[in-house]
């Protein structure tokens, strides 16, 4: 399924946004390789065609449950988007949960099929694609760049004329179900602005114009399909300082298979 496209996605009759409930989502390295205390290499099982076992804690299989999503956390049918990951960049793979052949007198155990890998701006929402490109962005600001997001920041929203926008992407995007989407991709943009700055031996205050022109970037990337004007209001600060984030090349993690 190396040329997997979103149309690919209609033809499978599964919908991204609304997977079966015994389908779900997992997050490892661009590699392929599991994050942190998971040194499973998805790629090659997928490769070989293993199945992986599920545990809780090192030694200790999963059990039978009714959402035994310990280590896998796949959406349930009709949630939208992946749970927030601090890792960027990051590979995305579709899995079931399968069983294994074993009975122990406490229930069978579990083990995690991997499909196929997609696109990880999937991950990102809608305009994951867009929100992937003001990631790898950020990744890479100057401290001249942080202090002029500092400065734009004023002048699209000076304090005697502020614009309810953030206020009103709050709204919309609880009445529409975009609110975890709009956190996931909020807290990715002060990760990513806190790490850039931290590259020169700066830091970034919490609330600080430089973390709230992102964050209202990062906002407006969840809700741009929805209401085109209110991102483009959101916008305006990281515009005066970095021009149009739809301009921006989308890095090649977030497009890879």
């Amino acid at each position: 399924m190396a040329g997997l496209g979103w149309e690919d996605w209609t033809a499978a009759k599964v919908d991204p946004n609304h997977l079966p409930a015994d389908w779900g989502w997992k997050v490892t390295r661009p590699s392929g390789r599991g994050f942190e205390d998971d040194p499973v290499d998805y790629a090659a099982c997928l490769r070989d065609g293993r199945s992986i076992p599920l545990e809780e804690t090192p030694g200790v299989p999963l059990r039978r449950r009714k959402q035994p999503w310990h280590r896998a956390a796949p959406h349930a049918s009709g949630a939208d988007y992946l749970p927030f990951t601090s890792e960027v960049p990051f590979g995305l793979w579709i899995i079931t949960l399968a069983p294994n052949d074993d009975e122990e007198r406490s229930g069978r155990t579990w083990g995690q099929r991997i499909w196929f890998r997609v696109p990880a701006w999937w991950a990102l929402g809608p305009q994951g694609r867009t929100a992937a490109a003001l990631l790898a962005r950020l990744q890479n600001l100057t401290w001249d760049e942080v202090l002029t997001l500092r400065r734009s920041y004023n002048r699209a929203w000076p304090a005697d004329s502020e614009d309810p926008a953030w206020y009103d992407a709050q709204d919309l995007a609880t009445t529409t179900h975009r609110a975890t989407l709009k956190n996931a991709l909020i807290k990715h943009t002060e990760t990513t602005l806190t790490r850039a700055a931290r590259s020169h031996g700066k830091r970034i205050r919490d609330f600080s114009d430089e973390q709230k022109a992102v964050c209202f970037a990062a906002a407006a990337l969840a809700i741009e399909d929805l209401s085109p004007h209110l991102t483009h209001r959101l916008l305006g600060p990281l515009r005066l300082a970095l021009g149009d984030v739809h301009t921006y090349p989308v890095p090649s993690w977030a497009d890879s298979l």
